[in-house]
């Protein structure tokens, strides 16, 4: 007797029926042959990776070490797989470039400040003149 799952398999958008054990060892022996080896020899990680194509937790002809390396996948075989990246933390400024950034701030206020000073110096002399 078929050991049966709760997946439903889609053909072309028409249900086929449930998941068997029977697909699940056809695609991992197309998934055997595929890679080169015997059909008849399958491995575990053969059954697991089919089982986890026809779940649709990976897409057919991908392997789970793809699996993060899937992102932005299209049809086209022709197009490689794409990489999404992973987050990454950020260091802290060490004290020295902390340090060069309040003096850079620092010193551009100070010549913004010696700036206002010219032209309020400039206005005072054309008013006096004027």
């Amino acid at each position: 007797m078929k050991k049966k799952s709760q997946t439903k398999i889609l053909l072309r958008g028409n249900g086929t029926g449930d998941l068997t054990q029977d697909d699940v060892e056809k695609r991992a022996r197309e998934i055997a042959v595929i890679r080169g080896r015997d059909p008849e020899a399958l491995s575990e990680d053969d059954r697991a990776e089919a089982w986890a194509e026809l779940n649709g937790e990976l897409l057919p002809g991908t392997s789970s070490t793809d699996k993060n390396a899937a992102g932005g996948l299209s049809r086209d075989p022709s197009e490689p797989l794409s990489d999404p990246g992973h987050e990454v933390v950020t260091a802290e400024p060490e004290e020295d470039e902390t340090d060069a950034r309040e003096r850079l701030a620092n010193e551009g206020v100070e010549e913004a400040q010696h700036d206002q000073m010219l032209a309020a110096r400039e206005r005072e002399t054309r008013e006096r003149r004027g």
